[in-house]
């Protein structure tokens, strides 16, 4: 049996896609998105994916809790639930797309990776221009 290192379900893209979203604090147990009052962030979206996105940002979130992801893509404004799954400073992390994207900490010093709550299936990312 063949072992795949990657744990990725879906390519990554490179791109840059400007976004807001809107991100909560507390226990990730107990925060409901509809119900609970969310702090405003923006960020440069630089790794797409049916699954999920990598942003550069300002704001500083917490991994495990909620997020609603809004930009734009192929024209059609997207407003979409995720999760964060990691975040960090950019500069302080080894793995080798935050090396990559390292050039980009003039549009924030944080990364966050989210991982949206149901996948992108109906999109072609192939024409995503960076």
């Amino acid at each position: 049996m063949t072992q795949n290192n990657d744990k990725r379900k879906y390519k990554r893209f490179s791109c840059s896609i400007k976004s807001s979203f809107e991100f909560f604090e507390g226990n990730p147990d107990e925060i409901d998105p509809e119900t609970h009052i969310s702090e405003k962030g923006k960020g440069l979206i630089i790794d797409i994916s049916c699954g999920g996105i990598f942003l550069i940002s300002n704001s500083k979130v917490s991994p495990g809790l909620p997020i609603i992801m809004k930009f734009q893509l192929n024209k059609e404004k997207l407003t979409l639930n995720g999760r964060i799954v990691r975040t960090g400073l950019l500069r302080n992390n080894p793995s080798e797309i935050a090396q990559k994207f390292s050039s980009y900490a003039s549009k924030g010093e944080n990364y966050i990776a989210v991982e949206f709550d149901a996948p992108l299936l109906n999109y072609d990312f192939s024409t995503i221009l960076k």
